[in-house]
């Protein structure tokens, strides 16, 4: 007789931020735990966020294509799921902004929100060009310890139509040099313009507040990204 397996049936709903769709997932198990921490031990970047997108894609049951995500829709249901899994309540580590002394501050991670922005997808570059843009996935984007490299690569991940007096251009059909080199063109003032889209695109953050055991200040501030929250 075939052992039975254990807690494989839907039990909670989250609603993916950047779509409004209610979907079901289940918790993670011990078998999506082991490769979370074995990622957790390396310490690499990549493989914390390859481990993170197969848990999610392991756990939720209804059909969605999880690498075509927006980064915030991903970081969002992991939290949710990590809450259902773990426990909502998740310790972390703070500095004091006034003293930098390290205090332990304690998140229930089901008040963590991601709320979404009204912002205009079409920007004017100059009187000839606008661009569409879109929100980046993790899929689109190789992730590497420069900081300035990946933010570049993300950026040129955000673009999705390039629009001329007389064309339409698509930039998923177009080569990763091709688009860099387009945004190499632009000057400084064109090139914030599309880059505030990507600064000002939605966030899952938490509302921090706490008074710091050494020197009593209160702070008060929001933590944002998913790395802050674990």
């Amino acid at each position: 007789m075939a052992l039975p397996l254990l807690n494989e049936s839907p039990r909670y709903e989250v609603v993916i931020p950047s779509t409004g769709k209610k979907i079901k997932f289940r918790p993670y198990l011990v078998k999506e735990e082991k490769v979370l921490m074995l990622a957790a031990e390396t310490k690499d970047s990549k493989q914390m966020m390859n481990a993170i997108i197969d848990t999610v894609s392991a756990c939720v049951t209804d059909k969605i294509d999880v690498n075509s995500l927006t980064t915030f829709d991903l970081e969002y249901l992991f939290i949710k799921l990590r809450a259902k899994s773990v426990g909502e309540k998740s310790t972390i580590q703070i500095n004091c902004e006034s003293c930098k002394e390290v205090n332990e501050y304690q998140i229930d991670l089901d008040e963590i929100t991601c709320k979404m922005n009204k912002t205009d997808n079409i920007i004017k570059i100059d009187d000839n060009i606008s661009v569409e843009m879109k929100y980046p996935s993790y899929s689109q984007i190789d992730i590497t310890e420069n900081e300035t490299e990946m933010g570049f690569e993300v950026l040129a991940s955000c673009l999705a139509t390039v629009y001329t007096q007389d064309q339409r251009i698509d930039v998923s059909e177009e080569p990763k040099e091709s688009v860099r080199r387009f945004l190499e063109s632009m000057t400084r003032s064109q090139f914030e313009k599309v880059r505030d889209y990507f600064v000002d695109m939605p966030q899952v953050k938490a509302e921090v507040e706490f008074t710091c055991r050494k020197c009593d200040e209160l702070n008060k501030f929001d933590i944002r990204g998913i790395q802050s929250f674990f």
